[in-house]
């Protein structure tokens, strides 16, 4: 627990009693009375939002209610309906001014079973699961020799003569990053390996888990369908299309394979013989399903049409309980917004908190809510998806006059030891990406720690015993300030 002991306890009581004299009559005395964007007034509010947060508990709480409710959450599952009742249930308890459901269409995915066993190395069983949106194996199993091919690229321009009636194993590795830079490199073998193997004649597609662990848990994660560009009901066309032609015309039944066996079963090749594997991958296609996002709002006090918007996703793979990804990020910018929302004065603008549904199979609950309110104001966004620890770091992605702005903010979170670099480059976060590229939404990136989050990104170990409550409250801090000020600043990003 967070509160470990009774004098924490009694420090949690004392900071919730005087939160609210706290944060209606700042003193606007010492280093936060300086600046050149905000008033002192508004500068010490976000400085007793930072410093209240930071001794709150109400975030861990958030999320360990979350995953104890709705542990599984994959879009168009009863945990979608779960976690979609709860949002609203806890919106509306936490004081936002509005709260409803958006619903969407998308087609629906469930996994069953998968397994794959080496019969050329003594019936050998590897630690397998099926990636996301996968197609079953026909006939129930198929049974082929594996060819070993690093990378996509070296896939892509492999003879078909190579490929046709083989197994396909990419093994390239992932490499670990604090900033998370390494997963993209690694990700594309997973995204479009199965549609290049299908190409090919291949008969099936495994892949090296995407991760910087080694442990025996492996990596789902969804296969793209030629998404980019793709509007939603586009999407699910590419997707039917793949699923219902004819076995290996556009797409082959897909696994990924733990990084410890990886390392095993990369080894046999170097032995030059032939390995074949029986491979079972089942899963079911629902057919449309309807999931949700789940919005909150406090209304601005002066310009409630100018919206700030913020939140995570609040599906999760049935993996694990996604207690980090995204359980950790609906329950911080939640929290977040919630302080923000006790002030006796509200912010100039308007607060608009979502938590975005059925991410994980293509950032769908983005691209509908997108869709849909493509007239609102959006004139800043940040979203909590990255990282398992602290964040460490502010950087920008507003235009260039607005970058002193966000510098200004960046003081405030100094003393907390997040770092301000004007020069890197910032990204809203993945489920306002259609926002970014079709209305050229403004925001930034809290960057949080992510030199372990890839050990347990999409696995079984993604689970609430991986995160500590005390920097649940320093991301909330972090995240509370800012937002607080973005929505206080009386220009535009």
């Amino acid at each position: 627990m967070f509160l470990e002991d009774w004098s924490m306890h009694l420090r949690y009581i004392s900071a919730v009693l005087a939160a609210a004299p706290l944060l209606t009559a700042c003193d606007p005395s010492g280093d936060e009375a300086s600046s050149t964007y905000f008033s002192a007034e508004q500068m010490a509010t976000a400085a007793s939002l930072r410093d209240a947060a930071l001794e709150r508990n109400e975030t861990w709480e958030l999320l360990e209610e979350l995953v104890s409710v709705a542990p599984k959450r994959l879009a168009g599952s009863p945990g979608d309906k779960e976690a979609r009742d709860w949002a609203v249930e806890k919106l509306e308890s936490l004081g936002f001014d509005r709260v409803w459901v958006q619903e969407f269409q998308l087609r629906g995915w469930a996994r069953v079973s998968a397994s794959a066993t080496v019969l050329s190395h003594d019936n050998i069983e590897l630690d397998i699961t099926s990636l996301g949106k996968s197609v079953s194996t026909p006939d129930g199993e198929v049974t082929a020799q594996v060819i070993h091919i690093p990378t996509l690229a070296d896939l892509e321009a492999a003879a078909e003569s190579d490929v046709e009636g083989k197994i396909v194993f990419i093994s390239n590795r992932m490499e670990r990053k604090k900033d998370g830079s390494g997963y993209s490199p690694a990700n594309v073998a997973r995204s479009r390996g199965h549609e290049v193997v299908a190409q090919k004649g291949g008969v099936a597609l495994l892949i090296r888990s995407i991760g910087t662990d080694n442990h025996d848990a492996p990596h789902t994660g969804a296969m793209s369908f030629g998404e980019s560009g793709m509007s939603q009901p586009e999407l699910d066309l590419a997707y039917e299309e793949a699923v219902s032609a004819p076995y290996g015309e556009k797409t082959v039944a897909a696994g990924a394979i733990s990084n410890i066996d990886s390392d095993a079963f990369e080894a046999l090749f170097e032995s030059g013989e032939e390995i074949t594997v029986a491979l079972e991958i089942r899963n079911n296609d629902l057919g449309e399903i309807t999931s949700y996002n789940i919005i909150g709002e406090i209304t601005g006090s002066e310009r409630p049409d100018e919206v700030v918007i913020t939140g995570g996703h609040i599906d999760a793979w049935d993996t694990g309980v996604g207690a980090m990804d995204d359980g950790m990020g609906v329950a911080i910018t939640m929290n977040a917004v919630s302080m923000i929302g006790e002030l006796a004065q509200r912010p100039a603008r308007t607060l608009r908190y979502v938590a975005f549904g059925a991410e994980e199979l293509g950032l769908l609950g983005a691209r509908a809510y997108a869709e849909e309110y493509a007239d609102v104001d959006h004139v800043f966004g940040i979203e909590s998806d990255f990282g398992i620890g602290k964040v460490w770091r502010l950087s920008p992605a507003v235009a260039a006059d607005a970058i002193p702005v966000l510098g200004e903010i960046a003081t405030l979170l100094e003393p907390m030891g997040i770092g301000w670099d004007p020069d890197a480059r910032g990204f809203p976060g993945p489920d306002l990406r259609p926002l970014v590229t079709g209305a050229g939404l403004a925001g930034a990136s809290l960057n949080g720690d992510g030199t372990f989050y890839f050990d347990l990104h999409h696995t079984a170990e993604d689970t609430l015993d991986k995160i500590k409550a005390p920097d649940l409250a320093y991301n909330t801090a972090a995240y509370a300030a800012l937002l607080y000020l973005v929505a206080e600043y009386d220009g535009r990003f």
